[in-house]
């Protein structure tokens, strides 16, 4: 192994898409591999990602470990051992600062339980455009409200001995385009990007966060190409407008946001040249890819397209990650985010049950892969608490959803009679078109339904017998919408 090699291998940080090590790891880890990202499909247990951890911890000193871990409706601990805590949305609703600190802290507990070094977030993309797909994952629609949870987010999470990181910047949230899916665009002046847009990622700076993910967004007076791949963009304005000298990782290569302008060899060195440090292969990325990219960056060096010194450089900051000290003696506590869940609940009207048997039609939005494979609604905790629930999913692609919506509940009231609960489950129904002529349908012959909303406030319910809004679709968001619905039971 030569040394360029080795800090070819040292910006690259892959998937592992097993759930013990697999053998081509092992292999890339001693050519000096930076480390992995790990997915929801990784994790099958508390106990496995423990041992799953340690096993890559001890392939070699500093191999960095880490995961998105947003809380809220993205996250990957959560159904195996982590601690639940609503997502960014509903803590900007609440709008607590200390609060917000204490629910990354919660999270970083449990990253250190579970061995990762590096939390890929929080999100500090503000949500102007309400048809954002991250709506749900940024703090609001409010730069500076944005800013001051960006701060207190980044700081409860590495008082906990977890690197956090900045995400995406410079901001997707005038965009409505999932970066999964294509390049979104913000059309924005320099000096607008300076004066303001920009504010999330200073506060987030001045708060001392270890690293910045840098996204695919394309800002379109600054530059052709998306921020991953861009100088103007990272060179210019978060190195030497914000004069940032952290880590900044890019977003996954495999996304369609840059894969559609560059591929995985052009990339790679691209955003390495640009300003990146380390770089997010994606969720489906091996041991093929990271010979792509490593390969790619030697030559790069050798032919002179990139100078050696940018990786020496990248590898230095890299370095730092994953030395904070950690906290230990203290686990995550369960109840911190039980009571933010119930605190932030918005209920109107009378949506209480009547009886212990329900119908749960839920709604489903587009899946947005950041999410991963989280399930979201209500039916289980119903379930727990010996509610007779019975359940109708239906998504936009469904054969004649809105047909097979009325027949459902038709036919389930005219069993159980006109009064009978109808529970309407839906997250940010105003982004899909579909659902509202399916809700107004609904509204028009069953009044009496009552309406659980677990995403960004949009379209008015107020009609409905009743409804509540959790602001989120976490766990503890979903029982506190159950301890809403059975108040009084």
């Amino acid at each position: 192994m030569t040394e360029l090699s080795r800090l070819a291998h040292g910006v690259l940080f892959p998937a592992l898409g097993r759930r013990t090590v697999p053998r081509w790891a092992r292999a890339r880890v001693e050519e000096g591999l930076g480390g992995f990202v790990l997915f929801g499909k990784d994790i099958a247990s508390a106990e496995q990602i423990r041992q799953l951890t340690a096993d890559l911890h001890g392939l070699r000193d500093h191999v960095l470990l880490s995961l998105d871990e947003e809380g809220g409706d993205v996250n990957r601990l959560e159904p195996h051992g982590g601690t639940s805590v609503p997502g960014n949305h509903a803590l900007g609703r609440l709008d607590d600062p200390e609060l917000t600190r204490e629910a990354a802290y919660q999270i970083g507990l449990s990253l250190v339980a579970a061995g990762i070094d590096w939390d890929l977030a929080p999100a500090v993309d503000t949500a102007v455009n309400p048809l954002s797909p991250n709506g749900i994952r940024c703090f609001g629609a409010d730069r500076a409200l944005v800013a001051r949870h960006a701060a207190a987010w980044v700081e409860g999470l590495q008082a906990a001995g977890v690197s956090a990181c900045a995400k995406h910047f410079p901001g997707h949230g005038l965009s409505s385009t999932d970066a999964h899916l294509g390049t979104p665009t913000v059309d924005l002046s320099r000096q607008e990007l300076v004066d303001h847009y920009l504010d999330p990622f200073r506060a987030a700076i001045a708060a001392g966060v270890d690293s910045i993910m840098v996204s695919h967004v394309r800002l379109t007076q600054l530059d052709t190409v998306p921020a991953t791949i861009s100088p103007a963009v990272l060179t210019g304005l978060l190195r030497g407008e914000l004069g940032y000298d952290g880590v900044v990782i890019t977003d996954a290569l495999e996304m369609r946001g840059i894969s559609d302008v560059a591929a995985l060899p052009q990339a790679a060195v691209r955003a390495i040249a640009a300003g990146a440090d380390a770089l997010c292969l994606g969720a489906w990325a091996f041991g093929d890819d990271v010979d792509t990219a490593a390969a790619a960056l030697v030559a790069a060096v050798e032919d002179g397209t990139l100078p050696e010194e940018r990786l020496r450089e990248a590898n230095a900051r890299i370095a730092r990650l994953g030395t904070r000290p950690r906290a230990t003696g203290a686990a995550h506590d369960d109840a911190v985010g039980a009571r933010l869940a119930r605190d932030v609940v918005e209920v109107h009207g009378d949506p209480v049950l009547r009886g212990k048997r329900a119908l749960v039609v839920r709604l489903d939005p587009t899946h947005s892969p950041a999410q991963g494979g989280a399930s979201w609604g209500i039916a289980e905790p119903l379930r727990a608490a010996g509610v007779e629930v019975e359940t109708l999913a239906v998504a936009g692609d469904t054969y004649n959803a809105e047909g097979v919506i009325k027949a459902e509940v038709g036919l389930y009231l005219d069993e159980f009679g006109p009064d009978a609960d109808v529970v309407l489950l839906v997250r940010s129904s105003h982004r899909f078109p579909w659902q509202r002529p399916v809700l107004d349908e609904l509204l028009a012959k069953y009044p009496g339904c009552v309406v659980v909303d677990m995403g960004v406030p949009g379209d008015d319910f107020g009609q409905f017998r009743g409804w509540v809004r959790t602001f989120g679709a976490s766990r503890v968001c979903a029982q506190a919408a159950v301890d809403t619905l059975l108040a009084g039971a």
